[in-house]
């Protein structure tokens, strides 16, 4: 993505080198402590309009998901941050 804001994520562990070269500034991708494998399809959930014609008909949007998801749940622990590593 050029300029802007990177779309974020969660659960999702990465390294960054801000001064490397376009295309290899992203390394070690992890769901979890698991490698992001190239080939696989991943199901993911986002607030941001990116690819917004990828959402199926008739799904819900991601709030309406969230919403459902926090009301079944009498409390919430909080998330440890993903935060990336800067090499």
């Amino acid at each position: 993505q050029q300029g802007g804001d990177m779309v974020r994520v969660g659960g999702m562990r990465y390294a960054c080198s801000p001064l490397a070269k376009m295309g290899e500034r992203i390394s070690d991708m992890r769901l979890g402590d698991v490698p992001i494998e190239a080939g696989k399809i991943y199901k993911v959930a986002g607030w941001a309009p990116v690819a917004e014609e990828a959402r199926g008909a008739g799904s819900p949007p991601i709030w309406e998901v969230i919403e459902l998801y926090l009301r079944s749940r009498k409390t919430i622990k909080p998330s440890q941050l993903n935060l990336p590593r800067l090499l």
